[in-house]
């Protein structure tokens, strides 16, 4: 089984008609993450059962340019309640597809495999759900998400909820896997020598001439991360040296973002230590211009530095537009308002420790003491928390453990007055990558109680239809 093949197979049962060429850029992408054999002279190697995975996995998004990234993380993705709740017994969802293509009667008890893509203004989880005759449903999510992963949670997991505004699924059958199994085993049989068109790999020695430039190598590992920059910034993809490392800045351009990668490997950095770089150097470049300039999302494990997609930040638009909201009295109240914007437009583009502060200062207006904030939260945690994101929720619940303090303590003093005051004894760095991931989960938390906070404190409603507020006011949307 070879690449070529391989491509063309599934291009004629996963693509739309006359979009051969979007198959052909996801095998790309998919070299591209070292997720297939790279380069002229491995053009004939015979895949394995994990490499064609991969290539099954790229077709998971609707994007073709995105095949390499999202196979990468379904491939990744673990069984809810752990191996021994997992469909053939393997670790992974590409561990278990790999097995699927072993043998074709391995299928017999699946009824359906669904990749979904969850999306929100943005923001992407991956998630796969494996459907059987006898076993029932067996779902694979984010080994980061450790409490679905212990042995039992899959009880109680809930296999059909969309956890974020919408999901973008495909579903292969079983007939799917048994013809695939059977086309693998017969090309494995046959054995015949690679017939193709070498053309077709001479972008591919360009980019990697222009990838050695940039400090690739062999067993490179990048992390590439959005940067939103007014400092100045090189116009072509630039390899250069801060702090003893090795970074790679790519420009904006109409479809990608400024962008930072460093190659982890040969660097010899984590991604934390990583990140906290990139912010350092971010800051000096912003002293220096006295621009603002900001760290944003990304991933990590390309064999080579890649440029970031634009975000494409999300707005609403109305065919007919219907607002029915007046000017509120209060001034109070739309000082509130005022204090709530600031704090979505800094968590808007990352800055977690601003975010906190304005976010804050919203339920401060009354609370304006230490023992009042503290009770004030401590009493309305237990309703604002049911609207905090998941995965947000377990993170800042996970600090909070850490700290050992209740909630209101933790939040006026580990998040208010750390970013507030300075304070020696609770120092904050905004810079720090696990600091600057700490305080934008605690935005979230801090952002749902000051939604609360107005829709209660002012009966104030939260649409475009009317001045009366709904019947639940719990923070939620």
């Amino acid at each position: 089984m070879y690449a070529r093949n391989l491509m063309a197979w599934l291009h004629e049962r996963l693509a739309e008609p006359g979009t051969f060429d979007q198959t052909q850029k996801r095998f790309e992408a998919l070299r591209g993450y070292n997720l297939l054999p790279r380069g002229r002279e491995n053009a004939g190697a015979r895949l394995s059962n994990e490499e064609i995975a991969n290539a099954v996995l790229a077709f998971g998004h609707q994007h073709p340019g995105y095949g390499g990234h999202a196979s990468l993380i379904f491939g990744g993705l673990r069984p809810v309640g752990g191996e021994a709740a997992s469909f053939l017994g393997k670790k992974s969802l590409r561990d278990t597809i790999a097995a699927l293509l072993g043998d074709e009667e391995t299928s017999s008890d699946l009824t359906r495999l669904t990749l979904s893509v969850e999306r929100d203004f943005g923001d992407e989880d991956y998630r796969a759900v494996i459907r059987t005759n006898g076993s029932g449903d067996i779902s694979y999510v984010s080994k980061n998400a450790v409490s679905s992963l212990q042995s039992g949670a899959d009880t109680t997991f809930n296999h059909n909820r969309i956890r974020k505004l919408s999901a973008i699924e495909r579903s292969l059958s079983p007939v799917f896997f048994q013809d695939l199994a059977r086309y693998v085993a017969l090309t494995r049989h046959l054995d015949r020598p690679l017939k193709t068109d070498w053309r077709e790999y001479e972008t591919e020695e360009e980019k990697q001439t222009f990838h050695k430039k940039l400090g690739a190598r062999s067993s490179s590992h990048f992390l590439n991360l959005r940067v939103d920059a007014q400092v100045a910034w090189p116009k072509e993809p630039t390899r250069m040296t801060f702090g003893g490392y090795n970074l790679v800045l790519f420009p904006k351009t109409k479809d990608h973002s400024h962008s930072v990668s460093i190659d982890l490997t040969h660097e010899r950095i984590s991604a934390e230590a990583a990140r906290t770089l990139i912010n350092r150097m971010l800051s000096v470049m912003s002293w220096c211009d006295d621009q603002p300039s900001s760290l944003h999302e990304g991933w990590s494990g390309n064999p080579v530095p890649v440029p970031v997609s634009r975000r494409d930040l999300a707005f609403i638009t109305m065919s007919e537009w219907h607002f029915y909201r007046s000017l509120p009295s209060d001034q109070r109240l739309l000082r509130c308002l005022a204090y709530y914007r600031d704090g979505l437009n800094a968590d808007s583009v990352g800055l977690g420790s601003h975010s906190v502060l304005s976010f804050f200062r919203v339920f401060e207006t009354r609370y304006d003491e230490k023992k009042k904030v503290i009770g004030w939260v401590n009493a309305v945690y237990p309703t604002v928390q049911k609207s905090v994101r998941d995965s947000a929720l377990v993170a800042f619940e996970a600090d909070l453990l850490s700290a050992g303090v209740d909630v209101g303590t933790y939040i006026y003093k580990n998040c208010r007055v750390a970013t507030a005051h300075a304070a020696r004894d609770i120092p904050s760095d905004p810079d720090g990558a696990d600091e600057s991931r700490r305080l934008l989960h605690a935005s979230e938390v801090i952002r749902r109680l000051a939604r609360y906070f107005i829709m209660q404190e002012f009966d104030f409603a939260a649409s475009y239809l009317s001045d009366s507020p709904p019947d639940d006011r719990s923070g939620g949307e």
